[in-house]
């Protein structure tokens, strides 16, 4: 699998190793020479030094072939022509963009070829409004332009879940069960999994479903 990261600073190192981590072959774009000497120290691979925007470029590293670009510059202007041009001209499936300046997160849209557009400022500010607590569903990222979303819940001493396997549950049929995080360790959802009071369960859910999923884990409030 390849990833292409445009934008090599400390969020494009971080990725790229994550990324490695999980099997992508990296390459990174920068146009900045004292990043691109600092990143081909840290994390090794191709990491080039030049245009993200342009098309020659993106070309020169394969972009044609890639299974993700992430757009991490910090402008708005070139994630959104990185986006275009991944998705419109070189095909790329799947399209990440980062929001820098949340007033522009309107323009982050499909038709600039992305797919999911991620602004730390509308997370965090979620994040206080949901008022994080046992048994609240909260939202992390919105996906598909706002139809869909990441969410996380913790189970509370009153979960009719509890003790009970995933394969009973009745899920919402656009809802999956993505991870389960028991005692700070990760446990893959399986269908003989058994959800326990203070697991902290993570979903994607279409937000149609959202209030079904807080249904059935958490009980009718």
């Amino acid at each position: 699998m390849l990833a292409v990261i445009i934008g090599g600073g400390r969020g494009g190192s971080y990725l790229a190793r994550d990324l490695q981590g999980q099997g992508y072959q990296v390459k990174v774009v920068d146009r900045r020479p004292e990043v691109v000497a600092k990143l081909r120290q840290e994390i090794g691979g191709d990491v080039i030094c030049g245009d993200g925007c342009s098309p020659q470029i993106l070309e020169q590293i394969g972009t044609a072939k890639a299974d993700l670009v992430v757009a991490l510059a910090h402008n708005d202007e070139d994630n959104l022509v990185v986006c275009r041009l991944a998705k419109h001209h070189f095909h790329v499936p799947r399209v990440i963009a980062r929001v820098n300046n949340p007033s522009n997160e309107w323009l982050y849209t499909k038709a600039w070829g992305v797919d999911v557009a991620i602004s730390q400022v509308h997370l965090t500010s979620k994040v206080i409004e949901e008022e994080i607590g046992m048994g609240e569903l909260v939202t992390l990222l919105k996906l598909n332009r706002g139809a869909a979303a990441l969410v996380e819940v913790t189970l509370p001493e009153t979960s009719p879940c509890q003790g009970k396997a995933i394969r009973e549950l009745a899920f919402p049929s656009d809802t999956v069960i993505v991870s389960v995080i028991r005692s700070g360790k990760l446990v893959i959802p399986r269908g003989d999994t058994t959800l326990e009071a203070g697991d902290e369960i993570l979903a994607v859910s279409t937000v149609a479903a959202e209030k079904s999923l807080k249904e059935l884990l958490v009980g009718l409030s």
